[in-house]
């Protein structure tokens, strides 16, 4: 920021961050993903009132965004009757819609931190507002990759930043080099010896994998995968991802290590919640047609057979998120340990 001649903000509080927003109009926008699925439930709530012509205007905004956004992630030119359906879309919607959620100046929005569901980047797309994901940690100085304007792909973190070698070891785990790289942690040879190696690669402790075009997906953390009772081998995130589709669930955590069988636990929108008066009961049914269609997606042994609503979200009064969102499946295992057995009696 300071090399560009940006100004930064910082939200005042999470509650706040709304207000914030609205005041900044912010040129680039950075929000883990939990900020994201907040936007996409607000929003998707009050476009469900719209009716009549109204309805219609909405359908065809969004559809049109969609197009639009989807050619400019490829880099593609916006030109002829999809430029004038671009320009009506954003002169009745989209310029009312953008600067009403403080999204009216973005150029950049960007999420990381932890995996996003794709129907949430869909859907803020439709809306004129492209969510690039960006990966990296703290021991090489932020990013590592980077999905760019003109070069960015839904569900994929980008392609690796200039100066910077990214490979993927035999075992899956992301492997990066460079000047960037940190030199080792303070005061602590062993944990350094386990990060970097000889050659100055940095063990990530994260899984992935690069498509044709040099985009990196991101498949689970190598600490998180669960190796059930059977022996097999299974990286949550994907599964957990697949179940955040559904609309109420904004929290979902597979169960399984040392197990017969995948389980999992969800929470769901606390507003939701509330209007059902703390009935989980009331989400299941919905819940279990949509864990029977993404199970139809994964192999058998992936397959979730169980779940558990939770009475409330995960957070971080209870130890169970960082800072960041990123869930803590230990604190979590410990915390609901009696509901989780209860899957398994």
């Amino acid at each position: 920021p300071i090399t560009s001649g940006a100004r930064v903000y910082f939200a005042e509080s999470i509650d706040k961050m709304p207000d914030n927003l609205k005041e900044v109009q912010p040129t680039v926008f950075f929000g883990v993903p939990r900020v994201w699925e907040k936007f996409h439930a607000g929003i998707s709530a009050k476009l469900k009132l719209a009716t009549g012509v109204k309805l219609k205007l909405v359908n065809f905004a969004r559809k049109t965004g969609a197009e639009v956004s989807k050619r400019r992630c490829h880099g593609e030119p916006i030109g002829g009757l999809l430029a004038l359906k671009y320009k009506l879309a954003t002169k009745l919607i989209f310029s009312k819609l953008k600067p009403a959620i403080g999204m009216g100046n973005a150029r950049i929005c960007v999420s990381g931190a932890a995996p996003i569901a794709p129907d949430v980047l869909e859907f803020m797309a439709s809306l004129d507002v492209v969510i690039m994901e960006v990966y990296g940690q703290s021991e090489g100085s932020g990013p590592t990759t980077f999905n760019l304007p003109g070069q960015t792909r839904f569900g994929t973190v980008g392609t690796r930043l200039e100066g910077i070698d990214v490979k993927i070891a035999d075992d899956g785990e992301i492997l990066a080099k460079g000047r960037n790289i940190f030199l080792g942690y303070s005061k602590d040879e062993e944990a350094t010896k386990a990060a970097l190696d000889e050659d100055g690669w940095l063990y990530s402790g994260d899984l992935g994998s690069f498509d044709g075009e040099g985009f990196l997906t991101i498949t689970g953390r190598k600490k998180d995968i669960i190796i059930t009772a059977g022996g097999k081998n299974i990286a949550p995130k994907n599964i957990e991802a697949a179940l955040m589709e559904h609309e109420d669930i904004t929290q979902a955590v597979v169960i399984g290590d040392r197990r017969k069988f995948l389980s999992a636990i969800v929470a769901v929108d606390p507003e939701k919640l509330s209007e059902a008066g703390g009935d989980t009961a009331r989400f299941e049914a919905s819940i279990q047609a949509h864990v029977d269609a993404i199970n139809e997606r994964f192999a058998r042994v992936e397959h979730v057979r169980k779940f558990s609503v939770l009475p409330r979200e995960l957070d971080q009064d209870n130890g169970e998120l960082t800072p960041t969102m990123k869930i803590k499946r230990r604190i979590v295992n410990d915390n609901w340990a009696e509901l989780i057995d209860s899957m398994y009696d």
